[in-house]
């Protein structure tokens, strides 16, 4: 007897080593370049109070009509000019599409060719959660600027996977406000000792380098019916944007945009609307790529 309580407290010894320190942000999904895609996907967990996120990557050959024109003609601008004008300087743009959506629109959210990593997230205790968008070259090398009081600075990271941080909250008009901030991370694992949540002793976790670019954030408030769109233009070679939304399928340049659309658990998103959620089997054409 005294054998078969050894062997029940080494497995939950073990568990417990296997979950210290596991958590990464940019992992809390399969990576982008090997994401299987979905399109229904099952609720990811019974909560029913706080917020939801759910988001797409449309994806398509770069300097694409519908994702580096059409698509942003449609969308109404969602950001006061300064700040605007400080992404574009850095390949990025944003805009919201709302009411009447454009036809072409709903059929790329439809394709399973045109569509990467569909997913949900949930804020019932979480605050914040990083969206992964592209996996770069490596080294990634590209050029920033903070501020239009500094200078534009190069940048170069190792191992990067490039995100986007999103933190919802939600507003008495029942709207959500979203704040939004591309991040990479880079480097390798280093195990780091930090004190535990209740502050009676420490654990090792393993943290990886995360360059943040809060001075590039930006905020807007959504509503049920609300599509937020983030993309770069082709034509931004070696901004910070082409890292977040570049990728390469058969030495070929590709194009993304991040969808996203935000709303109160429990009160789904109006039935007539496309879908972001769902289960598909067949991975992006970049992932494809790569496994040959």
């Amino acid at each position: 007897m005294r054998w078969l309580w050894f062997v029940i407290l080494s497995a939950a010894a073990g568990t417990g080593c296997l979950e210290r320190g596991s958590w990464n942000p940019f992992q809390d999904h399969a990576p982008v370049a090997s994401a299987v895609k979905a399109r229904s996907l099952s609720p990811v967990s019974p909560i029913t109070e706080g917020l939801y996120v759910e988001c797409v990557l449309l994806e398509r050959p770069a300097g694409d009509e519908q994702l580096d024109r059409d698509l942003w003609a449609s969308a109404l601008p969602s950001l006061p000019p300064q700040i605007s004008a400080l992404l574009q300087e850095n390949g990025l743009r944003v805009a919201v599409l709302s009411g009447t959506l454009p036809a072409a629109f709903q059929k790329l959210l439809d394709s399973e060719s045109d569509t990467v990593n569909p997913h949900g997230l949930t804020f019932a205790t979480r605050k914040e959660a990083v969206i992964p968008t592209a996996d770069p070259h490596d080294p990634c090398e590209f050029e920033v600027l903070t501020d239009f009081a500094s200078s534009r600075s190069r940048v170069k990271l190792s191992q990067p996977s490039a995100g986007v941080m999103v933190r919802p909250e939600s507003r008495p008009d029942g709207r959500i406000k979203l704040w939004c901030e591309p991040q990479i991370q880079h480097g390798v694992h280093v195990e780091t000792l930090r004190p535990t949540a209740d502050g009676t002793g420490f654990v090792m976790q393993a943290e990886v380098p995360v360059a943040s670019y809060s001075s590039l954030g930006f905020e807007v408030s959504l509503a049920p019916n609300d599509y937020l769109l983030i993309g770069w233009p082709a034509s931004a070679a070696h901004t910070l944007g082409s890292v977040l939304f570049a990728v390469e399928a058969n030495n070929l340049p590709r194009q993304r945009v991040l969808v996203i659309r935000a709303g109160h658990l429990g009160q789904p998103a109006p039935h007539d609307l496309p879908s972001i959620r769902g289960m598909r089997g067949r991975l992006s054409i970049a992932a494809e790529a790569s496994r040959r």
